[in-house]
């Protein structure tokens, strides 16, 4: 038998039914590149990559004990595949190897166990594992373990949005929150009071790192993983989602020699990532470029990076006093939280640096509010500040399912199409796992300061009551470059609504 012969699958565009994953042995799956995808009249349909021998169907015929059909799939997507489904199923086996070997008893104060190292390392090991490494390949960005009165829920937040993974029996979670403890070098025996902590893992040869945080609930102490993904190489400019002429005007605000550039958005808005392109954009040696930052999310060659720890009285405000003696041409504040780290930074921009940073404000314009309300004159705004990036993340259609669809009639209204507009949306497969969105782009307003200056921006009781219409006519509002990312097929409206932009 041929591999032309055999029917091609499309595995993004099938439902995999876990049951069916099973029936064959991770390590038979991962060797010959095949994943059972359902069970038809008692026959195991199976993807494979390449043509099964003999003996191989005779193996699979035993091990699932049914007739098997061979279907042809792309290896890259089998492999992926195997990766998403197998995970679950090691999670599953190894919480089956707990409940049956080890002995719980119900204490007064819930579960207890025994000191069996050997299963206090193994299943707990092979669970904790199998979470992380499902979590990085999704790219997810928190992991959340959550005990409720029946079990705890494991979740998810890919792209922004939280989601279900798996469920792991309440009585072995002690087990799973020490070990989390132990590799985040926490107090185990600590269950009152809220904990932090650190962890870093290497999965497929690459380093991460995890911060830890625990939080005693009543019915047990919830567990959140933020993941900290260390990028190879730090994303230009060019590829963060900003149009062309944006990412020059960015690069016009970086040729300042002196001045401040602030990024604005709330948290998860994706401003750390811009600021580390524009870092890169400036990583050039004949500069001094020194950051204070907390935590310090990637690790830049050339770029002197110090860590706020507030523990020794390192602040943002101290660690920018002491910087500014370090003859720097760039400062990076990771965030201007306070007022003596705004005023510190202004007045850096003011004597000859080029200062970039982060507010958590709606749009660019508050942002020069939030710098009047900390007590900076107007005079020394106009001076220091170049230019203001106000940004947000929306999800992006997924490519591999993206369909085309007549606008209803709110649509139409709404973005202002014809008749007979189409937009495009995700139905939803594999690859998105069934939510029609993978990935985030960005969506944004930029401001130059001598825009605010024309219209007059920097007077307090001004910016309060400023007409966003007439604002309009000189900048591209967030809002308006996201409904230009629908118009192009890029995301869809009900992302729209849902980030309120």
């Amino acid at each position: 038998m041929s591999s032309e012969k055999l029917e091609y699958i499309d595995l993004e565009n099938i439902n995999i039914q876990d049951e069916m994953v099973k029936k064959i042995p991770e390590n038979i799956a991962r060797e010959n590149c095949l994943i059972a995808i359902k069970e038809q009249n008692e026959c195991l349909y199976i993807v494979i990559n390449e043509d099964p021998d003999i003996l191989l169907k005779d193996e699979l015929k035993f091990i699932s004990n049914r007739e098997v059909k061979f279907f042809r799939g792309d290896k890259n997507k089998i492999v992926d595949a195997i990766n998403a489904y197998y995970c679950k199923c090691s999670v599953e086996k190894a919480i089956k190897t707990i409940k049956i070997e080890k002995k719980f008893y119900n204490a007064k104060n819930g579960y207890e166990f025994a000191n069996d190292e050997s299963l206090q390392e193994a299943p707990v090991v092979k669970i904790i594992n199998s979470i992380i490494n499902m979590a990085i390949s999704e790219k997810a960005s928190d992991i959340h373990l959550e005990p409720f009165q029946r079990d705890v829920l494991v979740r998810f937040r890919i792209d922004g949005i939280i989601s279900s993974f798996t469920r792991i029996p309440k009585e072995i979670y002690p087990l799973v929150c020490t070990r989390f403890k132990i590799m985040a070098s926490m107090d185990i025996s600590e269950k009152r009071i809220p904990q932090d902590g650190k962890i870093k893992y290497v999965y497929e040869n690459k380093s991460y790192d995890f911060r830890i945080s625990t939080l005693p609930t009543i019915l047990g102490e919830k567990i959140v993983i933020r993941i900290l993904y260390k990028s190879d190489d730090i994303k230009v400019l060019d590829s963060l989602g900003f149009l062309k002429n944006d990412v020059e005007a960015i690069k016009n605000m970086l040729k300042n020699s002196h001045g401040i550039i602030l990024i604005t958005g709330p948290t998860g808005s994706g401003k750390s990532t811009t600021l580390y392109s524009m870092l890169d954009t400036l990583n050039k040696s004949e500069k001094n470029i020194t950051s204070i930052e907390d935590p310090v999310e990637c690790i830049m060659d050339n770029i002197n990076q110090v860590k706020v720890n507030n523990k020794v009285g390192l602040s943002f405000a101290q660690g920018l006093k002491s910087i500014l003696r370090q003859d720097p041409d760039v400062i990076m504040v990771g965030e201007i939280r306070d007022e003596e780290t705004a005023h510190i930074a202004i007045r850096a921009a003011i004597t000859g640096h080029l200062v970039l940073s982060t507010l958590h404000t709606n749009s660019a314009v508050e942002s020069i509010l939030r710098l009047l309300e900390m007590g900076i004159p107007s005079y020394f705004i106009e001076d220091a500040l170049i230019g203001v990036i106000s940004q947000r993340l929306v999800r992006k259609i997924c490519p591999y399912c993206r369909k085309p669809y007549y606008a209803s009639e709110a649509e139409k209204k709404y973005l202002n199409l014809n008749s007979d507009d189409k937009l495009y949306r995700g139905i939803g497969c594999y690859k998105c796992r069934g939510t029609g969105y993978k990935d985030r782009t960005v969506v944004y307003e930029i401001v130059n300061f001598k825009v605010l200056k024309d219209i007059n921006v920097v007077n307090k009781k001004y910016i309060e009551h400023i007409d966003k219409y007439n604002l309009n006519k000189y900048i591209t509002s967030i809002k308006d470059n996201c409904i230009e990312l629908i118009k192009n097929g890029i995301t869809t409206y009900d992302e729209l609504m849902r980030k309120n932009l």
